[in-house]
C-alpha cells in the first residue's frame, strides 16, 4: 500500500509540474550537469540552436 501512496503522489506531482508551462512561455536560465559531467544551461543550448527535449522519469 506504501508503493502505491508514494507512487500517486509522484504522479500527481509530475503532473502540475507540467502544468506550469504552456508551448511559448519563457523560462528562467537554469543548469544542469548530463551524465558526462559536462555542465549546460537552457540558454546557451538555446543560443547555439540545439534542440532541448527533456524526459522527466525512468524506466520501472
Amino acid at each position: 500500500m506504501k508503493k502505491i501512496a508514494v507512487l500517486l503522489f509522484f504522479l500527481l506531482l509530475s503532473t502540475t509540474a507540467f502544468a506550469a508551462y504552456q508551448v511559448g512561455d519563457v523560462v528562467s536560465n537554469f543548469s544542469w550537469t548530463d551524465n558526462t559531467g559536462t555542465s549546460h544551461t537552457i540558454y546557451d543550448l538555446i543560443d547555439a540552436e540545439k534542440a532541448i527535449v527533456f524526459f522527466w522519469g525512468g524506466a520501472g
